[in-house]
């Protein structure tokens, strides 16, 4: 076989032996290369099966449906770029904010976080009206 026509971004083009059709006795070659999609950055790996008596050109057209088939797959789907450095930074915090809540959280006796800094008061409150309780509204 010639040189087979790989897509644009394809690196890595081997051909192996992967054995022998079951059938009629013949060697199968393995042709694998990967692809890189340069809109969503995403790699595939494909391997293509193809027997002595399969043309080039049918390979061409095996290699050519398959990443088409990919390509569309991965580009339909809501891709959502990896984050930068300093979204991860930022990730990390709330994160660890998260978790320092929690544990404060678990730590109550009601599940409750009081903070302190907000208001003054226990629980937070900023004035310092209190508040009717229901039952007191209801007497009148």
């Amino acid at each position: 076989m010639n040189e087979l026509w790989v897509p644009q971004g394809a690196t890595g083009h081997s051909v192996s032996s992967a054995g022998h059709n079951a059938e009629t006795g013949e060697s199968v070659q393995s042709h694998e290369f990967i692809v890189k999609d340069s809109i969503t950055g995403k790699k595939q790996k494909f391997k293509i099966l193809a027997d002595e008596t399969t043309s080039q050109a049918h390979l061409e057209d095996m290699v050519s449906y398959s990443v088409d088939n990919w390509l569309r797959e991965v580009r339909g789907k809501d891709h959502k770029p990896a984050p930068t450095p300093e979204q991860r930074k930022e990730i990390g915090k709330i994160i660890d904010e998260i978790r320092r809540y929690r544990i404060k959280r678990n730590s109550s006796s009601s599940g409750v976080i009081y903070f302190d800094r907000l208001g003054g008061g226990k629980y937070g409150r900023t004035d310092k009206r209190t508040r009717r309780s229901r039952s007191s509204a209801n007497k009148g």
